[in-house]
């Protein structure tokens, strides 16, 4: 296992064999390793090669240290396309990533100026508004707030939203297909998280999030609904291709 004289520093090879037990399943995704005075036990090092060692695999992104919880195995980031349209639900299927959705309202409300126009709705009209706590591995990593017109998806306030795709609920009462059907208009913007973003994702302190806002359309032009999602930076990344797609960006004045 480790190599007194070997010309591989002690805490690299502590290291590779730490990363080697992670990767044959030994400490899945999300889950805690071993004490510092655990592994020095194991390995027969001091503490120092040890904290050396997970500083080399936190470096390297394998694992991550929460202050006063321990270190864990990092969750591989969901790396999403911004030029690409697939929901949550659909990619986490798709890259076989367990995921649970929790409803935390599910009401009806009146849309305001903004959400009237960008939906081409009629004044007072009424929305579907549905708020959703999504986890990834058991953990809540994004919150997200999505609005419809009532007129068109009223039904969807009337049923249990609970751990369900919102578009193959849409597809099972309208025969809508939705997930190659769609295009989206999409902001992305990085923030920190509020007080109540804290409290719902089991946070200790504030941390860092991208807030992505999108109006989605159908193909045919008409506006599908539009939402608000809070990611947690530490498991999400974005990339753009300009393949096939126009791309603009704008800067935002500080």
């Amino acid at each position: 296992m480790i190599k007194l004289n070997s010309a591989i520093p002690l805490y690299q090879q502590v290291a590779e064999d730490l990363k080697n037990r992670i990767e044959q399943g030994e400490f899945c995704s999300g889950q805690s390793i071993p004490s510092e005075a655990k592994l020095c036990e194991q390995y027969e090092v001091s503490r120092i090669t040890i904290r050396n060692a997970i500083a080399e695999l936190v470096e390297q992104e394998i694992l991550v240290k929460y202050q006063g919880k321990g270190v864990f195995v990092r969750t591989p980031k969901i790396s999403s396309s911004l030029t690409t349209f697939k929901g949550f639900t659909y990619f986490c299927q798709e890259n076989h990533i367990k995921t649970y959705t929790k409803i935390l309202e599910n009401k009806v409300v009146s849309a305001n100026a903004v959400m009237t126009k960008k939906l081409e709705l009629k004044d007072g009209e009424k929305l579907v508004y549905l708020k959703r706590l999504r986890h990834v591995n058991d953990r809540p990593v994004m919150i997200e707030h999505v609005y419809l017109p009532y007129s068109k998806y009223g039904f969807l306030s009337k049923i249990d939203m609970e751990n369900c795709s919102l578009y193959e609920k849409i597809t099972e009462k309208t025969g809508l297909q939705i997930e190659d059907n769609c295009y989206t208009s999409i902001m992305l913007e990085t923030n920190i998280t509020t007080e109540e973003e804290i409290v719902l994702m089991g946070l200790s302190e504030p941390n860092a999030v991208f807030v992505l806002t999108e109006t989605v359309y159908l193909n045919t032009g008409n506006p599908l609904h539009i939402t608000k999602q809070v990611l947690l930076g530490d498991y999400f990344k974005f990339f753009m291709s300009n393949k096939g797609n126009q791309l603009s960006m704008n800067w935002k004045k500080m």
